[in-house]
This record gives structure tokens, C-alpha cells and sequence, in this order.
């Protein structure tokens, strides 16, 4: 099917939930139905035609969801931007992908120093520019000539959209591109993987096929929408299936109870993870192992990073659930070789084997491996990106007779399935998302202080991998962590910020001069072995270690500091933190205790009720 024929279909089912959101807001396929009619005027109103291009990027998961939709059915190509990106980065991407138009918060227009006439605000509030928005609706048709409404933001505008036919083209080539996403990278060299509509709609075909969607498929999937896992899996897999997407709150590592809770709440079938949160299952679970014993529930489904053996049977033996992998990349939609649910291509520790796609390992001299050898794996199928747009020689690099190379070291055992052992390609993969090391090298080494800077990727249990920033300064002079995590914060998406920063005095090369990365793994995680300092004061020492964790000076905390008023304490540090003090006091947190460490005052509260 494609995207006119899902929406047709859609027709039928007017009443049945598309989505449920944050706050209980729900969504039927009637209510997505007329808004997708409505923004097609919209896009007319703004002059865009078939294969023009538009930046989406808002916090708002409503109108990610039926604006791409939307942009899809009119033949629009939609660059996904996170709203976390820095002006410097889309400053690249927009000079890279010269977009039509801009669909975006309202905050992101002044921060990104978007100057466009054709720029959509994206809120809530009643405020906004009328002169854009006459100009759409006097050109929509003579029905809306001198109409007038409080609010011309989005979505507040599609209210005066009434009774009137959608301007949509009748058909839509295959070969048109769906969307663009710019993966991790330098800001001199953006590389934006294209998606074609057939590229798409094929996947997410396989996508129905493999897990067995039947009509009342309840998906929960908390992913970011700025990645592939997040939208495809999401909303777009529940629209193509006539399924319901839920992503009723915000994913939070400190309420794990919520997803507990919502499995049962809303009848979930499927819920989507990558291998961080089910870390966190697996660390707290108290009180909630049978989570998942409904009537409802099929399985878990493990995307975005590596999945660890230990990891994959710890958790499904806690919560007695099947979690299928998937592998795949940015470039292949989302998925490629499917470990599960089917018995013939379950076996935990390997990422299964392809579906609907051709794969071959082969080695440095090109040539295919036999069995059991290791090798550099190759994909080829019709959900194969286009390419990167406009960068040929990028493209010409992953992509040669129809086989896109990976960049991943894998083998196939005799039975066919396949496993990850390596990487030929620098990428991070940290809680989840896919970080370029050089794109924060490049940020790092704007800091003056800086001689040379080396980004690497260590094993984490939480994480897969986590971000090692290591430096060499000038000589004779100096720079705090503070300082430099500032800097970083404000140059940096927050998931591309390292985890731990070490200066060195100089990295060790071999004779070519190049730097030895794999010496200076091992030089870093012997310094990260040493003893953890302890306070005489238990305060003293929460503040230390938040200090310390958070990357802020410990003059910043008191008792009073929270996740809501303190800078860098997110879920992910929040987890760091919660571990750090588990060893420092020699004490085990349960899940209900995470549940209430919201902030500095609470945190002691319950270490002090456990030294008791």
C-alpha cells in the first residue's frame, strides 16, 4: 500500500483511536483525516508543490505525527529535525537541504535565527502573526476570504479550514522522497540519508509482516520522534496497520511505573524499547514482574543498539516476555534482519536473520565469507536509502551495486543467523542514538584551551557505550569540567554530550603518528577503576557526586535542588547518580525508592532511612 491507499482505508474506520497522547489527549482516524485535508491547504496557501521540501521540528508529538503524514500524502518531503538541535547544526542541514518552508516551535525560530517567510509557528498558546496566514487563506478559496481567527499558530489555524476540498495530487510517483534525516556527522559535511516513498511503505509492509499486526494492535513506543524508531514505529507503523499509537507521556527512567501501569491501562500488544530501558527494567523491577502478564500483551521489541545476551535473558526471564531484536540502520528505514517472533529466526544473541532483503558478509578484499567467519556486512533490498542528498561521494562510499555497506563486523552461524562482533566504523552507539565522535571533536576543538581531542566509545552497561571526551590542553593553561560542560551544553544535542571528560598530557601514537585508539581505551579505563570519594556528611556527599555527575559546581546545589531546577540532571545522569550512591553508602535502592529521588532533599531522605 501506499500512503493514499492507508489513508483511504482509513476512511472506514473514522472513530477507531489513531493516538493516545500526553495528557489523555486522543485521536481518532477521523479527527487525523481532516486535519490531513486541512494542512494540504495549508501547504498550498504557502505555494509548495509536489517534491518541495519542509524543516518539521516541535515538541509537540500531535503535530510531528499529522504534519509528516500530511506532508507524505501532498508529495512534500519532511526533514525531521529534533527541537535539541543547535543553530550551528541546522544552520548546516538548512544550507545543505534548502528547504521551502518551516513547520517549527516558536522558540526554535528565534534560536535558530529561521528569517523564512514561509515559517509556520508551531504552539499552543493564543498568539501569533496574522500576515502569513491571510495571505494562506486568500488563496485557499473565495469561502475564506476575510475570515478571521484569534490564533494563526499551529494548529490553532486549521480552525477556520471549513468545508472546503483538499488540494492534494491525484497520484504520487514511488520514487518520490517521503523524508530526509541527517544523521550524526561534522557540520561541514551533513549527511541527510533520503527516503523514497516506495523505500518506506515496503518497509513498514515488512515491518506488519514480521510481528503479526492484526486489526486492534495497541503500540506503545515512548522513542524519540526524530529518529527512525521513533516516527516509523510509532505512528507511522500504527497508521499503516490501522492500528493505535500511545506515547502518553514523556519517557522518564525515574517513573518506570508509568509503562508498567500503561501495559495494562491501555490493553498494550507491542511495546517498543531500545536495550537502555530494559537496563532499567532489569535494575528495578520490584513489585512489578508481572507487568506484562496481560491479556494483551505479545512481546517487546528491542531497537536502536546492541543487545546484549546477558541483558536479553535477564529481563525475559524477570518479566517472563519474548523480546524480539531488530537491526537495522538510519539508511535501511529501520529494520533489516529480525530476530523473532517467529521460532525460525529466534535465538537470543544474534540479530536473527533477514526478512524481505538479501545480506552478505564479505572481507577486506571484497570477496563473500564462508560461514562462522567474520566479515563486513552488506545489505540489499528495496527499503535501501536513495543515497545521502546532494553528497555522491558520501553516498558512492556506503552504497555500490545496490549493497549498502554497513560498517558493522558480523557472521552467520550454520543455521543462518546472523551475529554482531565488531564495528569497522567509529560510531558511538550510547542509550540508543548513533553519535559521530568527530561531530564532537569538531565542537570540542572550538574551546581555545584545547590542543587535541579524541572522542571514544567505552563499554557501559546501561548505555552500550558511553562517551569519553579525552583532551590535551595548551601548555600553561587551564580549563574546569564546569566551564567546559557549559560550552558543551550549549553547542550540543544533550544525547552527543560526553559522559566523562580526561586530560591527558599527550595520546599515544604509533609510528605513523596516528593516534592508538584502542591504547587509549585502555589507558582510560584504567583511570576509571580508582576508588569513589565519601564525605563524613551524607549531604556533603549526594552534593559531591551530583556535583560531580551533572558536570556543575557543587556552589549550585542545596537541599532544595531538583530534576526541575538543576542543570544536567536527566534521566540518564539521574540513573548515574542513583548507581554512584548505591556504592558509595554500600546500600540497594528499590524501585519505589527511585520513584520519590526527585530531588537532593529526597534522596537523603532515603539513604538515611536505609543507614538506619
Amino acid at each position: 500500500m501506499n500512503i493514499i491507499e492507508v489513508l483511504e482505508r482509513a476512511k472506514s474506520y473514522p472513530k477507531r483511536l489513531f493516538a493516545v497522547l500526553h495528557d489523555g489527549e486522543t485521536v481518532t482516524y477521523g479527527d487525523l483525516l481532516s486535519r490531513v485535508d486541512k494542512l494540504s491547504l495549508i501547504f498550498d496557501g504557502l505555494g509548495l508543490k509536489e517534491g518541495d521540501k519542509i524543516v518539521l521540528s516541535t515538541n509537540d508529538k500531535l503535530s510531528v505525527a499529522e504534519i509528516t503524514i500530511a506532508a507524505y500524502r501532498y508529495g512534500l518531503t519532511v526533514i525531521l529535525s529534533d527541537p535539541n538541535a543547535k543553530a550551528e547544526r541546522m544552520h548546516s542541514i538548512i544550507h545543505s537541504a534548502t528547504p521551502d518552508a518551516f513547520f517549527i516551535d516558536s522558540a526554535l525560530k528565534e534560536g535558530w535565527r529561521i528569517q523564512d517567510v514561509n515559517c509556520i509557528e508551531i504552539k499552543k498558546a493564543n498568539e501569533g502573526k496574522k500576515t502569513l496566514f491571510k495571505k494562506i487563506f486568500s488563496q485557499a478559496s473565495p469561502s475564506h476570504e476575510n475570515r478571521e481567527t484569534s490564533d494563526h499558530s499551529y494548529p490553532a489555524c486549521l480552525s477556520v479550514l471549513t468545508n472546503v476540498a483538499p488540494k492534494y495530487p491525484k497520484t504520487l510517483d514511488p520514487s518520490c522522497v517521503a523524508y530526509m534525516m541527517y544523521t550524526s556527522g561534522s557540520t561541514s559535511d551533513p549527511k541527510g540519508v533520503v527516503i523514497s516513498h516506495k523505500n518506506l511503505f515496503v518497509h513498514l509492509e515488512t515491518l506488519m509482516n514480521v510481528y503479526g499486526f492484526e486489526e486492534g494492535v495497541n503500540i506503545l513506543n515512548l522513542l524519540n520522534l526524530y529518529h527512525t524508531d521513533g516516527i516509523n514505529q510509532g505512528p507511522m507503523l500504527a497508521l499503516y496497520s490501522g492500528g493505535t499509537w500511545f506515547s502518553p507521556f514523556k519517557l522518564d527512567t525515574a517513573r518506570l511505573d508509568l509503562i508498567y501501569y500503561a501495559i495494562y491501562k491501555y490493553k498494550i500488544t507491542h511495546l517498543f524499547v531500545a536495550p537502555t530501558l530494559l537496563s532499567f527494567f532489569e535494575k528495578y523491577h520490584e513489585n512489578f514482574e508481572d507487568s506484562f502478564q496481560t491479556p494483551d500483551f505479545k512481546f517487546a521489541i528491542s531497537v536502536a543498539a546492541y543487545l546484549d545476551e546477558r541483558l536479553w535473558h535477564s529481563v525475559s526471564t524477570i518479566f517472563k516476555i519474548q523480546i524480539v531484536n531488530i537491526y537495522g540502520l538510519t539508511e535501511t528505514v529501520t529494520g533489516s534482519i529480525f530476530c523473532g517472533p517467529g521460532s525460525e529466526t529466534f535465538k537470543i544473541g544474534t540479530i536473527g536473520k533477514p526478512v524481505d532483503c538479501s545480506i552478505k558478509i564479505i572481507n577486506e578484499e571484497g570477496k563473500e565469507v564462508s560461514r562462522g567467519e567474520r566479515g563486513e556486512l552488506l545489505l540489499k533490498g528495496d527499503h535501501i536509502m536513495v543515497g545521502y542528498f546532494n553528497n555522491p561521494e558520501a553516498t558512492d562510499k556506503v552504497l555500490i551495486d545496490g549493497w549498502l555497506y554497513s560498517g558493522d563486523i558480523a557472521l552467520q552461524d550454520d543455521e543462518g543467523f546472523v551475529k554482531i562482533v565488531g564495528r569497522k566504523k567509529s560510531m558511538i552507539n550510547s542509550g540508543g542514538f548513533r553519535v559521530q565522535p568527530e561531530e564532537i571533536e569538531e565542537i570540542m576543538l572550538k574551546v581555545n584551551e584545547i590542543d587535541e581531542c579524541k572522542v571514544i566509545g567505552l563499554p557501559d552497561q546501561i548505555l552500550t557505550e558511553r562517551i569519553v571526551a579525552c583532551i590535551v590542553l595548551h601548555a600553561d593553561v587551564k580549563l574546569t569540567d564546569v566551564a567546559l560542560f557549559k560550552f558543551l551544553r550549549e553547542n550540543l544535542e544533550p544525547e552527543k554530550i560526553p559522559h566523562e571528560i580526561h586530560y591527558l598530557d599527550a595520546f599515544p601514537r604509533g609510528i605513523s603518528g596516528k593516534v592508538q585508539v584502542e591504547k587509549l581505551k585502555s589507558l582510560i579505563s584504567e583511570k576509571h577503576a580508582g576508588p569513589i570519594a565519601k564525605s563524613e556528611k551524607a549531604l556533603d556527599t549526594v552534593i559531591s557526586n551530583a556535583a560531580d555527575i551533572f558536570r556543575v559546581e557543587q556552589k549550585e546545589i542545596s537541599e532544595l535542588s531538583s530534576t526541575k531546577t538543576l542543570s544536567g540532571w536527566d534521566s540518564l545522569s539521574h540513573l548515574a547518580l542513583i548507581t554512584r550512591l548505591e556504592q558509595v553508602f554500600n546500600i540497594k535502592f528499590s524501585t519505589s525508592d527511585i520513584m520519590v529521588m526527585n530531588s537532593i532533599n529526597a534522596i537523603l531522605k532515603v539513604i538515611n532511612k536505609k543507614l538506619k
